[in-house]
């Protein structure tokens, strides 16, 4: 299930799904279609109950599709579990424009996007 809300200041989605390519991106559309209807220009991305593992290839895809998306133009902060990260995702789509960055912990990724709780 997918979950997309907006809230003060930013859009929350949470995606609690197995990892699809074709998901990842019909959702990142759809959630840029949303920032540019409501002017907001910060993301905040919880899949921290998405099971399985998400291997280095479908990372890359991330990546480079995140960055194809929403470009310059959105700032994304992604929850995930701790065991989980390896910064790949996120350095695939630095080097391609998108301001996005992997949290483990809420309170910092909401700190860095700069929204309250």
């Amino acid at each position: 299930m997918k979950k997309i809300e907006q809230r003060d200041g930013y859009i929350y989605v949470e995606y609690d799904e197995e990892y699809s390519i074709e998901v990842f991106v019909s959702t990142s559309k759809h959630v840029f279609e949303i920032c540019q209807t409501k002017n907001c220009r910060k993301v905040f991305v919880n899949i921290t109950h998405m099971p399985g593992k998400v291997k280095t290839i479908q990372r890359f895809e991330i990546g480079v599709q995140g960055s194809l998306i929403f470009r310059n133009l959105i700032k994304v902060a992604v929850l995930y579990r701790p065991e989980e990260i390896d910064w790949f995702a996120e350095t695939v789509s630095k080097n391609r424009g998108l301001n996005a960055k992997i949290f483990s912990e809420m309170d910092q990724a909401m700190e860095w996007l700069e929204i309250m709780p």
